[in-house]
């Protein structure tokens, strides 16, 4: 039956939380605790209606109890301070598909609606092949209790999900479906992916390739949708498409390198014949992330000297104290470079996530792209054209092969996840 918008619908969308996160060993956790608290006054300031998780509420997919208890507590808090507000999370790629279904059969789903996995339709066999796209439908209220919009709530989708489908022909069967059942409500979508054009992390975020290189926009979504609410990577932009298509970024850094982001929540306003209204609202930064030197590289000697001249409270409790990032630029061998730099450490108020030593000098094309990097910060993707350089006289991978290294990946990644 059709059915048409009366009342305005305020949604707040979030994602990439990773909870459980720890950098360079060092807790999170107060972090996390400082950002859903605003968020849970944002709820209240904004006069939320939906609440929008677009994936990896967890950073692995096996999360510390400490960050599931985290979550719950928040849900708990959201339940008893807004009764009538919904929330709705989906799975991105660190979490546990099964993981974040889990909770579901507990909860209320017209309040909370989990989907961590594509869902899929039953069969004679007891396996499944097809997407469920009835499970796929939540139908937004307003603050008087209508309807006034429908959300195809569409979680991360790992290839073994995806059946006869690839991402573009999935999501235009969602969105297919959704418009015959939305009538003349408006209709969001959600999504964990990669979308061609959207600016990556250096340090914090997986290549997701399904079914080749990332989709681009226009091949994925068009403009019956109002809103497209993207996780997955965690600088918060806009990309160009048929719609409105936002990805909200990550609550506060989650490496050095995103230190610079200005993070954010996005708060969309939909009304009866209007677009969407979209706001960014920056989130405030419970703790600073410094470098050494602000930017760039600079002899062992200068980084010493400004290490020395940081002046902090010494009663900084040490859940605030600054992360620092140290890069030195080193011509040649420094034996002693380390030992320099967390003596004149050793007295700061600072965690440390790293010392990057920056090689000046003319290294092969493997060096340039591995060489003086912590294994952790190497990415798979990197090392792989590293080495295919200095093995084929400095030639990149060609672009089957890096599709193939990537779909690999994948795999390797879901692999790891079921374990």
């Amino acid at each position: 039956m059709p059915q048409t918008m009366t009342a305005p619908l305020k949604l707040i969308h979030t994602s990439d939380w990773h909870l459980g996160h720890e950098l360079s060993s060092h807790s999170r956790e107060a972090e996390h605790d400082a950002f859903l608290a605003w968020l849970l006054d944002q709820l209240d300031e904004q006069q939320a209606d939906v609440l929008l998780v677009a994936g990896d509420v967890y950073d692995v997919a096996n999360p510390p109890v400490s960050a599931m208890r985290r979550l719950y507590a928040f849900l708990a808090a959201v339940s008893q301070r807004f009764p009538a507000l919904q929330t709705v999370i989906v799975g991105g790629n660190h979490d546990s598909a099964a993981r974040i279904d889990l909770p579901a059969p507990l909860l209320d789903p017209a309040r909370v609606r989990f989907v961590g996995q594509l869902p899929r339709k039953a069969a004679a066999d007891g396996v499944g092949t097809e997407p469920d796209l009835d499970a796929l439908m939540v139908p937004l209220r307003s603050r008087n209790g209508e309807t006034a919009a429908l959300l195809a709530a569409v979680p991360f989708c790992r290839p073994g999900d995806l059946g006869a489908h690839d991402l573009t022909s999935l999501y235009r069967c969602v969105t297919d479906h959704a418009a015959a059942r939305a009538g003349d409500l408006p209709i969001l979508l959600s999504g964990h992916l990669h979308v061609a054009g959207g600016a990556v992390s250096e340090l914090s975020e997986r290549r997701i390739v399904v079914g080749g290189e990332e989709a681009q926009a226009t091949s994925l979504f068009d403009e019956r949708a109002v809103y497209v609410a993207l996780g997955h990577l965690h600088r918060a932009q806009t990309i160009s498409g048929p719609c409105p298509i936002r990805y909200s970024g990550s609550p506060f850094p989650l490496s050095a390198t995103e230190r610079d982001y200005r993070h954010s929540i996005s708060v969309v306003a939909l009304a009866a014949g209007q677009p969407a209204q979209v706001r960014e609202v920056p989130i405030p930064r419970s703790v600073a992330f410094m470098a050494v030197p602000a930017h760039g590289a600079a002899p062992l000697d200068d980084v010493i000297a400004a290490i020395e001249a940081i002046d902090l409270d010494p009663a900084l409790p040490r859940e605030q104290h600054p992360f620092i990032e140290v890069t030195v630029a080193v011509d040649g061998p420094e034996p002693h470079l380390q030992a320099r730099v967390l003596a004149a450490l050793a007295d700061k108020p600072v965690r440390l996530t790293r010392i990057v030593r920056q090689t000046m000098t003319k290294e092969d094309v493997a060096a340039k792209a591995i060489g003086g990097a912590d294994l952790g910060e190497l990415k798979p993707e990197d090392v792989f054209a590293a080495l295919h350089a200095s093995r084929y006289a400095g030639s990149p991978p060609s672009a089957d092969l890096a599709a193939a290294f990537a779909a690999l990946l994948v795999e390797v990644n879901t692999a790891e996840e079921n374990t």
